[in-house]
């Protein structure tokens, strides 16, 4: 027992300091590109005298716009959307992978037992002999060159990978759900612009009929007219199969059957806020996920790619086994065996095997790097679009209602000028289905500003770590 006493713990002594053989050194980090702008080429600067400020964007950015109707469908949809519970799974299996690698730093500890009964003949003598073991045995692999380590490492990077993939899920997601929203808004809002026009149409034409009967009007109006009731009226169904697409399209981002019950109910478009302070393009590295989690797995790459370097050096395992053996129950207390061993193995000749790991480790390191580069200024255009979108938007919504208030000018000329006998009806009818057409034309371009302004949220980022009942259902 004196000599047990003393191998454990020396057992215990070189695990430990295993531990210390191998220095990972400074975490490699995510470059930032060196062409990477200083400033964004168009939007506001963040505010005060430094540039660098911080984003300003309202988190979560959908309430700016001041809608609970919104709020309660992205809320359903963060807790039940298929895509989210999908990415939530994905991170739960990064995580337990990550856990599982990270447990090859430790002893393997085994309890064994076993019983055998031998029987041997010599020279006519029969003899039998009955062995049980029961014991402890344990095995471990010293990470003298860090491979282990590194790959350990590696398992969390790509579990925060996984983490800021639900996250990217969730910018998409609430992008996705706004704009759905923002479309249906606006086939509610023009379902019923068209209605009223059908009204007005009906009216004039009923006018117009009256005037015939009185000879103030031709056949020729009667017929024009009946064409503009047509054609207003053949906009209806489609705008209502829109507006049923849209909600089924919402029922399922929010995880759900289709209903019949519209998810609009007011058809008031948010006011948009001012601009958010756009900060520097540096920025977005912190603030999008997806630029994240490109960052944790070209991370990841990079230590796999250490492991491949270490996994050429020679290796230590060592064993141990401590246990009862004896040739009876009786006596199985009273007798144990203790056994230790060491095991160094190198690769002498492989046929090149892991100089091939070790250039596609590289290569995969090449391949994550472009791939991180490209999702940083893939990000950068999605600001520099969304600025610019929403710039010209505004500018060619100030325009159509400058046209459509001229239109509206001339149809009352037209009208005045027609009721007067001046000019035929066409010129009238002309300005009237040139007024109704702006008219739906505007509410599309004010949908589409919106839509501008999300994107804008979406492509500057934001942290989504706030939402903790992602996937959980609602």
């Amino acid at each position: 027992m004196k000599k047990q006493a003393i191998m454990i713990p020396a057992l215990a002594v070189i695990i430990f300091l295993s531990q210390g053989c191998f220095r990972t050194g400074p975490l490699p980090l995510a470059p930032v590109p060196d062409s990477l702008p200083e400033t964004f080429l168009a939007g506001p600067k963040a505010s005060g005298d430094n540039p660098g400020a911080a984003m300003a964007v309202h988190e979560p950015w959908w309430k700016s716009f001041g809608s609970s109707e919104l709020n309660r469908i992205i809320d359903q949809a963060l807790g039940s959307n298929f895509t989210i519970r999908e990415a939530l799974a994905r991170l739960d299996q990064a995580r337990a992978m990550s856990m599982e690698t990270r447990s090859l730093l430790l002893p393997v500890i085994t309890l064994e037992a076993g019983a055998s009964h031998k029987r041997t003949r010599s020279q006519g003598q029969e003899s039998t002999l009955d062995t049980i073991a029961l014991g402890p045995a344990a095995s471990y692999e010293m990470d003298l060159w860090g491979e282990i380590r590194s790959r350990t490492m590696a398992g969390d990077l790509s579990a925060r990978a996984s983490r800021s993939d639900l996250e990217t899920a969730a910018m998409t997601l609430t992008a996705e759900v706004s704009n759905t929203w923002v479309d249906q808004l606006a086939a509610v809002k023009a379902l019923d612009l068209v209605k009223q026009q059908l009204a007005t149409n009906t009216l004039l034409l009923e006018l117009l009929e009256l005037r015939f009967e009185n000879a103030l009007s031709t056949s020729l109006d009667i017929l024009q007219q009946q064409e503009a009731v047509a054609h207003v009226t053949a906009q209806i169904p489609p705008l209502e199969q829109e507006i049923k697409r849209l909600s089924n399209r919402l029922c399922l981002l929010q995880g759900k059957p289709p209903t019949n019950a519209l998810a609009v109910i007011n058809t008031d478009f948010p006011i948009l806020t001012p601009l958010p302070a756009m900060g520097i393009p540096a920025d977005l590295l912190s603030k999008r996920p997806d630029i994240q989690a490109a960052g944790f797995r070209l991370m990841a790459d990079q230590w796999e790619s250490r492991a491949e370097q270490a996994a050429r050096l020679p290796s230590l395992n060592l064993t141990g086994t401590m246990g009862l053996q004896s040739s009876g129950l009786d006596a199985l207390f009273n007798s144990w065996i203790l056994s230790l061993g060491a095991n160094m193995a190198a690769t002498v000749f492989d046929g090149g095997k892991k100089a091939a790991a070790r250039e596609q480790a590289k290569a995969v390191v090449a391949e994550g790097l472009a791939y991180y580069e490209r999702t940083v200024f893939t990000a950068l255009v999605e600001v520099e679009d969304a600025l610019s979108e929403e710039v010209h938007q505004r500018a060619w919504l100030a325009a159509l209602n400058q046209e459509l208030d001229a239109a509206r000018l001339a149809l009352g000329e037209a009208t005045r000028r027609y009721q007067r006998g001046i000019i035929t009806f066409l010129p009238l009818i002309s300005e009237q289905l040139n007024v109704q057409n702006l008219e739906k034309g505007i509410i599309l371009q004010q949908a589409e500003l919106i839509k501008a302004r999300i994107a804008l949220y979406r492509s500057l980022g934001g942290s989504f770590t706030q939402t903790k009942n992602l996937g959980k259902q609602k």
